[in-house]
């Protein structure tokens, strides 16, 4: 038989028991309803796009970038964000023109196209959008199904394109707006009738409108500024950050740089993806309370090992590449006769091909707004001769094969001089033997086994080095980050690529001249002695 006190103080403990329970219900639902869920806003974005409508391979046969590999990358965050209860932000920080032929051929137009076919939400004006006319531009804005920004660039009293687009997520407001360089102005050619305001000035114009006026809860900047330097009044990503308060991320285009982590200055997180695909910047804000608890990014390398291709993009894209594919077997240029490439004479001597290679960066930067005193390649560069006769786009890529941008450097004179002075130290036959541009006469002295030389007789535009000159010098990606020894160019005060390959430059200035094209030299460069040409 059961003790009836016992029985009596089991149930008065599960009687409290019960009570404590029971409380412990109420004060958990009680903080659920007090303190929201954390909320994450994902932020994909590439910058420096230049028209890298495929994949490039590499020598282990894996594509890199490539527009519909970036699909499948959009398409998998999206399902996750959607499964995660996430919101998803897909950007742009510029320079969509300007890169491969299968673009360039139809001014951007499968670029945009798959862009919209992505869900992209706003692309920054680079200024590379600028290197055709405002009548094009203004025809790939109505094209594009995103937001063009660029909040410090006006059209009479306009801005060209929007300052910013705001979204409204669940619960909070993002600010989204755009900056392009100023150094557009120098770089590319914009239309007149455009006006270019101060980076820094319109920043913190604009901040203070989207927190004070707009009330959004995170502002981003989508910036094709650039993070290095390339002369002393640029106004950087990084100046940005330093002087203006109130962005909660700066996205980056312009320098190319690949980040491999966030850089912060002054607590604001700067993010970049290097170029034409290869990355794509992922980041993700923690929100709670419309306040950010936390950032995290990490670039993403796109490839079609790990995303294949998206089926819907790849045909979108079909017709233009099978378009561009067949203009390999276009005639661009007609001749009378051979340029002859020899046993590798470009290596040895002036050549035709040289002189028309150095001849075209000069013209075809002109025809960009950019002028230059002189240009420079390395007779490596070149790798066979042009035939008599119809010469077709695959020709030429096959003489100029390297995929190596055209760079504008800027030297001052001590420097061109240092340059030239090391050119009599390549033995002769050396990659690194230089063809230059008609503004440029040189003489090379060599001994007889081509080993040990002098140069004499250098000057520029008809005058001598002036050692208190700056000098604007075209050339290849390659020489300007010191390749073949060319260490000078690195000790340059300005740099500027021009995002086009050199191949496709060449092709595109010589279907300017008047045809048939005759192969000549005409003595810019003169070698005495040294050894017998192969």
């Amino acid at each position: 038989m059961k003790n009836p006190s016992i029985i009596k103080k089991i149930s008065v403990l599960a009687l409290v028991f019960s009570f404590l329970l029971s409380g412990c219900a109420i004060t958990t639902h009680y903080y659920s309803a007090a303190e929201p869920a954390d909320q994450q806003l994902v932020v994909l974005h590439t910058n420096d796009h230049h028209g890298s409508v495929l994949t490039r391979t590499d020598k282990d046969g894996i594509g890199h970038g490539g527009l519909a590999e970036r699909a499948t990358f959009i398409k998998q965050e999206r399902a996750k964000a959607a499964q995660n209860g996430a919101d998803i932000l897909v950007l742009d920080a510029g320079d969509i023109n300007t890169g491969t032929a299968v673009s360039n051929m139809f001014d951007a137009e499968p670029d945009i196209l798959a862009y919209n076919a992505m869900g992209v939400d706003a692309v920054v004006f680079g200024n590379h959008e600028f290197d055709k006319s405002l009548a094009k531009l203004q025809k790939q804005m109505k094209m594009a199904d995103f937001k063009w920004l660029s909040a410090n660039i006006k059209n009479g009293s306009k801005t060209l394109g929007e300052p910013y687009i705001i979204k409204n997520f669940n619960g909070y407001k993002v600010g989204i707006f755009g900056l392009t360089t100023l150094r557009t102005l120098v770089i590319a050619n914009p239309d007149a009738s455009l006006t270019f305001c101060d980076e820094i000035e319109t920043a913190q114009k604009i901040v203070d409108e989207l927190k004070n006026k707009k009330k959004v809860d995170i502002v981003i900047l989508l910036g094709h500024l650039g993070d290095v330097l390339e002369t002393e009044s640029q106004e950087t990503s990084v100046k940005v950050a330093e002087n203006v308060s109130g962005i909660d991320l700066i996205i980056d285009g312009h320098s190319h740089s690949f980040f491999e982590s966030i850089k912060y200055v002054n607590d604001t997180p700067i993010v970049s993806a290097n170029e034409q695909g290869k990355y794509m910047g992922k980041g993700v804000f923690t929100i709670k309370d419309k306040k950010i608890t936390g950032f995290e990014w990490q670039p993403v390398e796109i490839n079609d090992k790990d995303f294949p291709p998206d089926e819907k993009v790849a045909a979108l894209l079909a017709p233009y590449v099978e378009k561009a594919n067949s203009s390999l077997k276009e005639v661009v240029m007609q001749t009378t006769a051979e340029f002859d490439f020899g046993k590798k004479w470009p290596r040895y001597k002036e050549m035709a091909s040289g002189d028309l290679l150095c001849d075209a960066t000069v013209g075809y930067l002109k025809t960009t707004g950019v002028t230059v005193d002189f240009a420079i390649h390395n007779g490596g560069n070149i790798r066979t001769s042009l035939p008599k006769g119809d010469v077709t786009k695959e020709n030429i890529v096959t003489m100029l094969p390297f995929e190596n941008y055209v760079y504008v450097v800027d030297l001052p004179g001590t420097v061109v001089q240092e340059l030239f002075d090391f050119i009599p130290t390549l033995n002769q036959g050396a990659g690194g033997f230089p063809q230059v541009s008609k503004e440029v006469n040189y003489t090379l002295t060599y001994d007889e086994n081509g080993t040990h030389g002098k140069i004499s007789n250098v000057t520029i535009g008809g005058k001598p080095i002036d050692p208190n000159k700056t000098y604007r010098v075209g050339t290849n990606d390659y020489m300007a980050n010191g390749g073949d020894g060319y260490t000078a160019m690195t000790k340059r005060t300005a740099v500027y690529n021009a995002s086009i390959l050199t191949n496709d430059m060449f092709v595109d200035y010589v279907k300017t001249l008047p045809q048939p094209v005759t192969p000549a030299t005409d003595g810019r460069i003169k070698v005495v002695g040294g050894a017998k040409l192969p």
